[in-house]
Formats: structure tokens, sequence, C-alpha cells
């Protein structure tokens, strides 16, 4: 009927809140040709089905207002064009910055300071409790509808994220991990674990569940939050569904700032003493007159300990002797050994910060490790040691993706080695002294590989650059992230690269590159995107080659020299008469 109403007719549609792709397959065939200038327009909160849909057009993605626009619609909307008085400006500002730049969010508070009375005491209560009033005034309806239209995966996700403090920047790479340790994350076809819980976090910023607050330089997201109002209704959620005491067959509780001895946040989701087993929440923040010992005697199936913010006395070991079922576990340490922690065999992360670490063949035989990230740990070895680790059959990490950050010889940086850790991506590394490299001398050492083949991002640190090293670097064919800090150069402090391509390499980052000329080819990086120069402050310019590099989209120039500077504007003044988009950030931290 509406499509025999509307042929040969020029026709405006709009579809509002449409979010399943079988919807938008079930509709489009009523509408005719869309020839005579017809035209639809769909509104949506679900970015991938803009994707499914975009015939004719792309996506128009709504931005959040600032606050100076959430301001503006606030007075709108409360005094219907009368002017706000006087006294309410400074704490109505407060209220329009308070809705996060949410439209619908500001007109639903604009409806609720309406029919309050205007005093500034008034508004300053519904400010700081915004929250509430969103689910009192009907917000829960919608974030529900969007819950309901999640993966079944997806739901633990999101209600997890609930569980951190207001406004709480929650660290992506720390998140991810998080999820992965408490098996919300599934394995879905071919995908790594972390690939996966990346996507499943793109697509809760694609239903805008969740908010990218950070990013980094190339684009990747940094650190993520909740709305207060997807917070509010994901503590509601835990509540009905008793997600805290059913998360697969383990329980969880949510310990937080407010934690008493007398676990009164514990009573308040009905959780009883006796049945205590274990910690969704990752993120401790107590108070030095907590004692945390006594706690984690309850705890014993506790999976995720993030205390990187907690300092921990030398009782610690002891004390985690008996949490066998860690599976994530970031410290803050005096003295760190890594055999007091070679009982935990189930353990996918291992991150310290401790003034003196010690490290044991022990580490080698945690076999499902996955990232070990350590401030800094020496691999040495007794007499025999390193043989026994690299002839035997049974010590193989193929889980192990990131290790750093480690400091060790070239001697020891041999392909048995690194063959031990067959599926290493990301390495930190500091090559803290040469030694005698056997079978390879002088120029032989090119041939050598130096690093696991595998690696997309290697971080090196406090050492001298040779032309080997470089050259060994360039071979690493799936390398797409490089990062030089505190470099030295042997004899003239020159870098040339001019015989070196790094085909797959996207982000160059230099931090105290001790150079004076680089010198690159317009070959060395076909596919680099972003270039951070950082305090190198002997360099004398950026390579006039890189205008030969389409893809570049972005230097940036922390603390260097005005002639760095100004070289990186050349590049970007000839890139442009080549019709190439490049842009140059030059910031001084003085």
């Amino acid at each position: 009927m509406v499509r025999k109403h509307l042929f040969g007719k020029r026709y405006l549609i709009v579809l509002d809140d449409l979010w399943e792709s079988n919807a938008w397959d079930d509709l489009h065939s009523c509408f005719p040709s869309w020839e005579t200038g017809s035209r639809i327009m769909v509104k949506t909160r679900n970015v991938e089905l803009t994707r499914y849909m975009s015939w004719r057009s792309d996506p128009y993605l709504l931005p959040f207002l600032r606050d100076e626009e959430s301001w503006e619609l606030l007075q709108k909307k409360v005094f219907q064009g009368e002017s706000c008085p006087l006294e309410l400006r400074s704490v109505g500002t407060l209220v329009a910055k308070k809705c996060k730049g949410l439209p619908y969010l500001i007109i639903m508070i604009a409806g609720i300071l309406s029919r309050k009375k205007r005093d500034a005491s008034t508004w300053l209560e519904v400010a700081y409790d915004i929250g509430s009033h969103t689910l009192e005034e009907g917000s829960m309806k919608m974030i529900q509808s969007s819950y309901d239209l999640l993966p079944d995966y997806l739901k633990p996700c999101l209600l997890y994220m609930g569980l951190f403090s207001k406004d709480y920047e929650i660290r992506v790479s720390d998140l991810l991990k998080w999820w992965i340790a408490e098996e919300f994350v599934p394995n879905i076809g071919t995908l790594e674990l972390e690939e996966t819980s990346m996507s499943c976090l793109s697509d809760l910023v694609s239903r805008n569940l969740v908010v990218v607050s950070k990013t980094r330089v190339n684009g990747e997201m940094k650190c993520c939050i909740i709305l207060d109002q997807v917070r509010e209704f994901c503590l509601t959620k835990i509540k009905e569904e008793k997600f805290m005491q059913h998360v697969g067959k383990r329980l969880c509780m949510y310990i937080h700032d407010g934690m008493t001895s007398d676990f009164k946040e514990r009573e308040s989701f009905g959780i009883s003493q006796a049945s205590l087993e274990f910690i969704a929440h990752p993120k401790f923040s107590i108070s030095d007159n907590k004692n945390l010992f006594p706690l984690l005697n309850n705890l014993r199936l506790i999976r995720v300990l993030h205390l990187l913010d907690f300092y921990l006395d030398d009782s610690w070991a002891a004390a985690f002797q008996l949490l066998t079922h860690l599976r994530y576990l970031a410290i803050f340490v005096k003295v760190f050994h890594i055999k007091w922690v070679s009982h935990l065999v189930h353990l996918q992360t291992l991150g310290v910060r401790s003034s003196y670490i010690m490290i044991s063949p022990a580490i080698w035989k945690l076999e499902k490790l996955r990232h070990v990230d350590i401030n800094e740990f020496p691999i040495r070895w007794e007499d025999g040691e390193r043989v026994k680790f690299e002839e035997s059959t049974d010590i193989v990490l193929h889980n192990l993706k990131t290790l750093g950050t480690c400091s060790m010889s070239l001697a020891d940086m041999t392909p048995k080695f690194w063959n031990k850790f067959p599926n290493l991506e990301q390495l930190r590394l500091h090559i803290d002294e040469f030694g005698d490299v056997p079978y390879y001398s002088g120029s032989r050492l090119m041939t050598l590989e130096m690093f696991p083949t595998r690696l997309r991002k290697l971080s090196l640190s406090e050492t001298f650059l040779t032309d080997e090293i470089v050259s060994s670097i360039a071979k690493l064919q799936h390398l797409e992230t490089l990062k030089l800090s505190e470099i030295y150069f042997t004899g003239e402090k020159h870098w040339d690269l001019s015989d070196n391509t790094f085909e797959e390499l996207k982000f160059l980052k230099l931090h105290r590159v001790f150079m004076i000329h680089w010198y690159c080819s317009d070959e060395s990086f076909p596919s680099l995107k972003y270039l951070v120069i950082k305090i190198c402050s002997k360099l004398e310019e950026i390579p006039l080659s890189f205008v030969e590099v389409p893809t570049l989209q972005l230097i940036t120039i922390i603390d260097c020299s005005n002639s760095v500077g100004d070289s990186a504007l050349k590049i970007e003044k000839e890139m442009e008469e080549y019709g190439c988009e490049l842009q140059v950030h030059i910031l001084k931290n003085d």
C-alpha cells in the first residue's frame, strides 16, 4: 500500500531510531525508485547499521555539543525566549556541562528545571544528581532498548564497565585484558582474543553506549568512559540480573573507594560473606589505613587484581600464595622475584613496577602468559642455563604477545631464544651490552635475525644503534610501529637509512635520538602515516625525502630546534603542491 501510494511521486521518508539491518531490509522495498529526487533519512544510534545501508551517501555523525552550545540549548528550553536571570547563569553553565554534550539529555534536564524553583541551590542539586534524574525521566527505556539488542557476549562487557566510579577514564589496553581474564570474550573464528575484545569495545562505541575520551597519535583508542546515565542503567541492571552473583558459575564482588571492613558494599548487592568468591572490578583504590591482605584471604577465586596505584609492603608475596586462580596481576612493590608468582599457572597478564626485580627461568614455565609488562628486567643466564632453555622442547610460550621491558645483550638475541615465543608481536627492549656474538662478526652480523620475526611493535631504549641492528629491524616484514628512545651512535652522529626499507612501518617515534644528520631515500618508509620527533636536540632537519611518502598524514615535533620545525613545514608545503594533505604540529613544552 505504501509503495503504491508513493509510486511516481517525489517523497521524503524519515525513519526514526532504526536499529537492525533486517528491519531496513523489510522496509526499503516499500519505497519506489529514488530517481525522481526522493530521499530517505534514517536516524540511528548504531553506526554499523549506517555502513550496511549507505548506498547513496555516507552517514553524518552528529557531534557532541560544545559547552556553550549546550548552555544555549538549555536556556532556550527552560526560559522559552526569556533571558536567564543573572544569579542562575553560573550554575546554569555547570548544569549544561554536566549533560556531556548530549542534546536529548539537555532537553530532559531542561524539562526538570522548568518545573522546579528558579534558585541557584535547587539547580545545583540537579547538576550533581543528573544520573538519577535521567532514569526517572525515561532515559532508562531508551538505554534498555540498546541493551536488549546487544549480542549476549557484549552484555557482561558493558555491565562490567558500569562498576567503575563516575567519570572514570578506563585505559583501553587494560580493559581488554580484564575482559579476557574474566572470560567475557568468546573465541570467534581465527581471531585472537585481543582482536575480538577490541571488536567488542568498538561495537559498544559504535552503539553510543561507550565514549572514547582519549586517542593515540595514530588514532587508536587510548581511554574510554561510559556516560553517567548508561552507568546508572548498568548499576540497576547489575542488581536486577544478579550479575555480581552469577557470572558464569562464579560470584563476583565490586570493591571501591568506600570499602569498609564490614563489607557494606557486598551486602548492598545481597552477597553473603560465605559465598564471597570473586572480584569483578579490577581497580583497587584503598586508603593507607585499610589492610588489603586479610581481605584477600576471603577471595581465593579472584581472577583480576590491578594494584599499580597501591604500594604493597614486603608481606605481599605470602598473601598471594592462595590466589591460584589469578589471570591478571599488576602490582607496585619494592622487591619482586618471579618465583613468588610462579605458582600462578593460569596467569595471562603480569605487570610489575618495582625498584628491584629478580627474574628466574620460572617465568618461562607460565605457559598461559599473554602479556608481560615490567618496568625493566634483565635476562641473565647462569652457566649452561641458556643452552638448557634453548634446547628444551617443552618450553615454548605460544600465547605470549607482549614482552617488555627486558634488557639483554646482543649475544643472547639469537633465533633459538626468540623461537621460544613464536607469536610475539610487541617487544620493548634495552640492549645493554654487545658482548661476543657467536658465529657472526663484522658485516656478517647483518644476516642475523636479532628480533622475533612476527613483531608488529618494537621499542628500543638506551642503546647504541648500529647499522646491523637497523638492517635487522628493516627485515621485520610485519613491523608497523617503531619507537626509539635514548638512542646513541658511535663515531659521527649520522643516521643513514638510504639502503633500508621499512615496508609496513606506519608509526615512527624518535625520542632523544642523539643524531645530527638523518638521511633517508624516497623508498625508506613507503607506508608511513605518523612521524613523532621529541627532544632530539642535536638533529638539524628532517630529510626532505619524506615529501615522497604519499601515505604520510601527520608530523609532530616536540621540543626540537627551530630548523627541525622549519623542515617539517617545508615538507608540508611541498606535499600540498602534490595534492597530498599533511598536518604538522610543532609543540614547545616550555
